[in-house]
């Protein structure tokens, strides 16, 4: 039986749920009433997974009245979201907060609107400092400075700066840190909690946080501001943290005298990375400059987040298509972490870190009189069109109705839920309604079948779509499992990242220094993709991990003959736990030569497009 709409719930006997206005990897935010003070809050969910031990539950209690906690000894900050209380309903835990109308996430702003302005910047900039120092002053270390934790509100028009960005807010105080005081450490089993981008090197080696991690963190959220990218972007979790560890900054290209700034915040050494107070004194500097550059306000910023001279992000690190029970052959290196968060260096399955995914965020809720062409519950204002990628918050169980939905990047350093991967036209609203599943199912044949764990997913119009023209059914593509960890079907391309969450039977795929990527099947390529094995409920990982090449020779041992052989590719431990529980399965040459041509044909729709 379904669980009804938590909208009009009343939470702890007093807070009536209104409706939701965001949502991400730490759970769901809702605008609520509070019938005691007839007044709006912002009300936090705290996500707690269906099977979760007793004291996991309480670990996020104590959490959330950790955060509580914190923020509350800053309310009288200007630059921190005010957190009133903590609550527990039914067993799990809320958090009570300002709710502050129109405000959107620094994340959102530069997705929507393209980067801010170096002046709008560098006043962000002051406005964080102001709320970290005074966390710093009380001992409170942030430790998850990033954009999707400032919030931003329109400008006043009637202000001193009508161009510019309104207030500046600092929330989610969730995995802050007081030293001192006998408080449990909070961490995931990578060692540590933190953003990939955003995180500072030495906490991804493993060390304590300090005040002048959350000024890395700082730099990198400034960074992302002004060129709309982190000064680490890679094509995968793990090339990010490498290049945190090992490499420079990307040379920032729109930040002008901003830039000097910004890279002294990033210096990895902490020893000499600018103080909080150095970093305040320059900044002001050049917010109080007499020539100021031409600003913008949050809403009225192009809509484009690519520049022409944003330089391409390289490939993901190589992801090893293992040939164990074959000769030897060329074998590829991954960077894979540590219990204690130390990057090190190994051969062995592919390991995509999904521990450190963390969801963009759906869209923010359309304002009153805005078209929302699949409804309220989903929640987007605008249309869908194929190769669009998607974040999904499901109310009860996955693929059980409608989905909360924000339009994301296709690649990147995170993964993403789902993505259109075509439409169905209709001929009523009933038609798209009542057929829709089916049209999306045909449509989608090929590119499920060629995949290990993907099925489709039909969303028609709602009756205010319909009536503003649109009259099609997005059919999109999900992985019941896991995320998808880039583009799907024709929507790949040459050259682009290669695993088994995206891999489609026919896919040819070749190992560079940089990566193991997409390639034509009529160039010389290190092995094609024959299929893949479903493994039994009741097996482990560690047997399917040293049984891979049995289990693929037992269902494709048809292509053993000759040269050829199969070789098996597993997923990482967190995905297989999640239940994406297959092999892959592909052909190789067993002397380690290249494959010169495609022995295994896929249909047309599962192709990769040049790129």
């Amino acid at each position: 039986m379904p669980r009804p709409d938590p909208v009009g719930r009343v939470i702890a006997g007093r807070y009536r749920l209104v409706r939701s206005v965001g949502a991400g990897g730490m759970g769901r935010v809702w605008l609520a009433h509070d019938t005691e003070l007839a007044c709006d809050v912002a009300l936090k969910e705290i996500a707690v997974p269906a099977e979760v031990s007793e004291q996991e539950l309480n670990a996020r209690i104590a959490r959330a009245r950790g955060e509580a906690r914190h923020s509350a000894r800053l309310r009288s900050n200007p630059h921190v979201v005010t957190v009133y209380d903590t609550v527990v309903d039914g067993g799990l835990p809320w958090i009570v907060m300002e709710y502050v109308p129109g405000a959107k996430d620094l994340e959102a702003v530069v997705r929507e609107s393209g980067p801010l302005s170096p002046d709008d910047t560098a006043e962000l900039g002051l406005a964080l400092l102001d709320a970290l120092s005074a966390g710093h002053q009380l001992g409170i270390l942030h430790r998850d400075v990033k954009p999707s934790n400032v919030l931003l509100t329109a400008p006043d028009p009637q202000g001193p700066h009508p161009v510019r960005v309104g207030r500046v807010l600092l929330t989610d105080y969730g995995i802050s840190l007081q030293k001192d005081v006998g408080e449990p450490r909070l961490t995931t089993a990578a060692g540590f909690i933190g953003t990939p981008g955003f995180l500072a090197p030495e906490r991804a080696r493993g060390s304590e946080p300090t005040p002048a991690s959350d000024l890395f963190s700082l730099g990198a959220t400034l960074y992302f501001a002004v060129e709309g990218r982190s000064p680490f972007d890679r094509n995968s979790t793990v090339g990010t943290l490498a290049a945190l560890l090992t490499d420079d900054p990307t040379p920032p290209s729109r930040a002008g005298s901003l830039a000097p700034v910004l890279l002294k915040l990033l210096a990895k050494d902490p020893a000499h990375r600018l103080s909080a107070d150095d970093a305040a004194s320059l900044l002001n500097q050049l917010t109080n400059e007499p020539t100021r550059t031409p600003t913008r306000t949050v809403t009225d910023l192009p809509r484009t987040i690519r520049q022409s001279s944003t330089p391409q992000a390289p490939p993901p690190p190589p992801q090893p298509k293992p040939s164990l029970g074959l000769p030897p052959r060329k074998t590829r290196r991954i960077i894979t972490l540590t219990a204690a968060g130390t990057l090190i260096v190994g051969i062995g399955v592919w390991a995509a870190v999904r521990g450190f995914n963390e969801p963009h965020k759906p869209s923010p809720q359309a304002s009153p009189g805005s078209v929302m062409p699949y409804g309220e519950t989903v929640g987007l204002t605008k249309e869908l069109h194929s190769g669009d990628c998607v974040n999904a918050v499901w109310a009860t169980q996955k693929f059980k109705g409608l989905p909360n939905l924000g339009i994301t990047n296709c690649t990147g350093d995170y993964a993403h839920d789902g993505q259109v991967l075509n439409t169905a036209p209709a001929s009523t609203l009933n038609d798209a309604q009542k057929n829709g599943d089916s049209q999306c199912k045909m449509l989608l044949a090929d590119i499920v079948n060629a995949m290990a764990d993907a099925r489709s997913y039909a969303l028609p119009p709602s009756q205010q779509g319909w009536d503003n023209g649109l009259h099609n059914t997005a059919c999109l593509i999900f992985n019941k499992a896991v995320q998808l960890g880039g583009n799907a079907g024709k929507f790949r391309k040459f050259g682009e990242y290669d695993g088994i969450d995206v891999s489609a039977i026919g896919d040819c795929w070749t190992s560079k220094q940089s990566g193991t990527v997409l390639a034509q099947c009529s160039t010389p390529h290190d092995g094609q993709t024959a299929g893949f094995v479903k493994t039994p409920d009741a097996m482990t990982y560690k047997t399917a991990t040293t049984n891979l090449s049995t289990l693929c020779q037992n269902k494709y041992g048809t292509y053993v003959r000759g040269n050829y052989g199969v070789a098996g590719n597993i997923t990482d431990k967190d995905s297989w736990k999640a239940g994406f529980r297959y092999v892959q399965c592909d052909l190789v040459d067993v002397n380690g030569k290249s494959l010169t041509s495609s022995v295994i044909t896929a249909p047309p729709s599962t192709q990769p497009s040049p790129g």
